[in-house]
């Protein structure tokens, strides 16, 4: 058997094994639900508070977005793909589970039961956001309550475009999101990531890979703009990346 139907085949082995182990009480609906409310409740709480913020407050957002993008690389890299101690469990659950789920030849979803280890899991919003409340704390003592609030809306909004963006990248054969950029930009990425030679090394980014880019953990010879608007393309890839991929293809009969 060629390497990517090895691959291929354990993920089908292990996925029916997850689902079937799968206890009866969970609904991936309300799985959703909690992470929706969660996020919806702080912002809809901050959007309440403010009180009338200039457009100086609102520029707030721009570091904040910058401050989310990095938290979600410097998380995914070091805790989700690095077994610590005080963090096992949490790599166990996402190389383990996740990355055993979903392969690069098998990224699909079906069902609710699927979105156990799709989605992250409920606590996971909860230490995403309030990892922006001392920054929160601080701004609104130093400048305004309005800065504070905004950085905890724009926290909040960027884990839900995290959770959208990463769900977009786990469907397949949709030539609409091929074809929309930025977004087929993250959908190429992660595949790459998914790729069992490439996962705990390259593109930690499941949102907008800016700080891949900026890291040096990018699959892509390309700066930020560049690897931001490079769509499903493998022409900037490289050369010692676009080998392991040939390579891998020669294996399972592919071109």
């Amino acid at each position: 058997m060629h390497y990517d139907d090895e691959t291929e085949a354990r993920s089908r082995a292990y996925r029916k094994q997850y689902v079937e182990s799968t206890p009866s009480w969970y609904r991936g609906e309300m799985h959703l639900a909690f992470t929706l409310l969660f996020t919806g409740g702080v912002m809809a709480y901050c959007i309440w508070k403010l009180d009338a913020p200039s457009w100086q407050e609102w520029l707030m957002a721009l570091p904040i977005f910058l401050f989310g993008n990095y938290i979600e690389w410097a998380g995914h890299r070091y805790l989700l793909h690095r077994p610590t101690k005080l963090m096992k469990s949490v790599y166990k659950r996402h190389v383990g589970t996740h990355h055993q789920f979903f392969t690069h030849k098998s990224l699909d979803y079906n069902g609710h039961r699927d979105w156990r280890a799709l989605l992250f899991p409920p606590f996971a919003p909860v230490m995403f956001v309030l990892t922006a409340l001392p920054i929160a704390l601080l701004v609104g003592y130093l400048w305004s309550a309005n800065a504070g609030y905004i950085a905890m809306l724009t926290m909040s909004g960027y884990f839900i475009m995290y959770e959208g963006l990463h769900t977009l990248s786990h469907v397949e054969n949709s030539r609409f999101l091929d074809n929309l950029p930025l977004v087929n930009s993250v959908r190429r990425m992660h595949v790459i990531h998914h790729n069992p030679e490439f996962m705990h090394t390259h593109n930690f980014n499941l949102t907008f890979p800016i700080c891949d880019a900026l890291f040096g953990t990018s699959d892509l010879n390309k700066g930020v703009v560049g690897t931001l608007f490079n769509g499903m393309t493998d022409d900037a890839m490289k050369p010692e990346y676009s080998d392991i991929v040939r390579r891998q293809r020669r294996q399972g009969g592919g071109k």
